[in-house]
């Protein structure tokens, strides 16, 4: 696994996934659509249902979208000169979607589509039914809550491939809350640890974490400064402003 702390992380042309996927090599390019497409359709779909789409509709506008990403044709034209690819995405979809009323007809599913499961994204509007938020609003909190997910992931992986997957599910409560009733003690009675090594443990699991985010952060944007507002926008999202 390449060093997420590399000491130039932003090369000349950013924008990794959109990069590959846009490449001559079509397994890559697969892959890092599959990638991309698992953090942001979710948050294309809640946007359209806050855009007054019916479930189908939407639905039906997330994938034709995503069937023109994954034919390269919307990532071929992509300026990765734009910074942010959440904000750059969005707009696109926003387009896509004043095209469909302009034809007045639905992308249909099909061909290159993929298929979605839309229980999650549905659940995510129940919440949020008596809010009065914007489509901008419902698109940005998908993303992010999808994008703490994404490292999440990533980061149970990191520990089921070392053979420390039983720690990690032990301890992952720590990353977002400290309890009493979870102190390091009895955390370390649960892992056969001491409490100095559960903090240790501890330690090492929010540092990983913190760096698997700021990765993935850089991996949508083409600057450390763009990196920067990034991370601030999320931590807003998150915090509801």
């Amino acid at each position: 696994m390449s060093n997420p702390s590399s000491s130039s992380p932003f090369p000349a042309t950013r924008w990794s996934l959109v990069n590959r996927a846009a490449g001559a090599d079509d397994v890559k390019a697969a892959r890092a659509l599959e990638e991309l497409l698992k953090v942001y359709w979710q948050p294309l779909y809640v946007f359209a249902r806050r855009s007054h789409l019916s479930p189908a509709d939407a639905e039906d506008a997330v994938q034709g979208f995503c069937a023109d990403v994954i034919r390269l044709e919307f990532l071929r034209s992509a300026d990765r000169s734009r910074g942010k690819l959440r904000s750059f995405l969005l707009g696109a979809f926003q387009n896509h979607l004043r095209t469909l009323h302009r034809d007045a007809k639905r992308q249909k599913r099909g061909g290159n589509a993929l298929v979605f499961s839309l229980d999650d994204a549905e659940a995510s509007l129940k919440m949020h039914a008596a809010d009065e938020e914007t489509p901008d609003r419902a698109f940005d909190r998908r993303w992010a809550f999808t994008f703490l997910d994404l490292v999440l992931k990533r980061l149970r992986e990191e520990y089921e491939e070392r053979g420390r997957g039983e720690v990690f599910e032990v301890l992952e409560p720590t990353l977002v809350w400290n309890s009493a009733e979870m102190s390091h003690e009895a955390l370390g009675t649960r892992l056969g640890m001491s409490a100095v090594a559960v903090a240790q443990n501890v330690k090492r699991l929010r540092e990983r974490y913190r760096k698997l985010l700021e990765r993935e952060i850089a991996d949508t944007v083409d600057s450390p400064e763009a990196a920067a507002e990034e991370r601030a926008h999320l931590i807003r999202v998150l915090a509801g402003g």
